[in-house]
């Protein structure tokens, strides 16, 4: 078994004005999946948004969801964020689905598990506005 460094990483690989072409990487100790998604601007801010809430100690539990079902060829991810008030570390369950909606091919998913600090999901949350604001190209979570 190959250990890897655990991280989320979103980067982007095209862009136009109203849409952005991402790839989405992910690994734990265990496992690793790679997909590629489209997303508006707005989705990014919407996610940012969301956990700042988080951040603010004012929720336990956020998840959400990137990419379309049924754009063939792409795939979506979704992330599921919990955290015990006010601790320092958060769970993250991320879940890559590849081919969600092609009659041909069969769905591949991956499920990670990773636990980020609190200090990491506040930059992570910078970076996503970044790439929402067109100023950055890179948002990753963990090493």
């Amino acid at each position: 078994m190959t250990s890897r460094t655990p991280h989320l990483d979103l980067a982007v690989t095209w862009a136009d004005e109203e849409l952005q072409e991402l790839r989405v990487s992910a690994a734990s100790q265990r496992f690793s999946g790679e997909i590629s998604l489209y997303a508006s601007p707005d989705e990014l801010r919407d996610v940012a948004d969301r956990l700042r809430n988080f951040l603010n100690g004012r929720s336990e539990r956020r998840d959400f969801l990137l990419g379309q079902e049924d754009f063939a060829g792409f795939g979506t991810v979704r992330l599921d964020l919990y955290r015990k008030l006010f601790a320092e570390t958060a769970t993250l369950e991320v879940t890559l689905r590849a081919n969600p909606g092609e009659r041909q091919a069969h769905a591949e998913t991956c499920l990670l598990r990773l636990s980020p600090t609190v200090a990491d999901v506040e930059r992570f949350e910078t970076e996503l506005r970044r790439i929402a604001q067109r100023l950055g190209t890179r948002a990753r979570l963990g090493q």
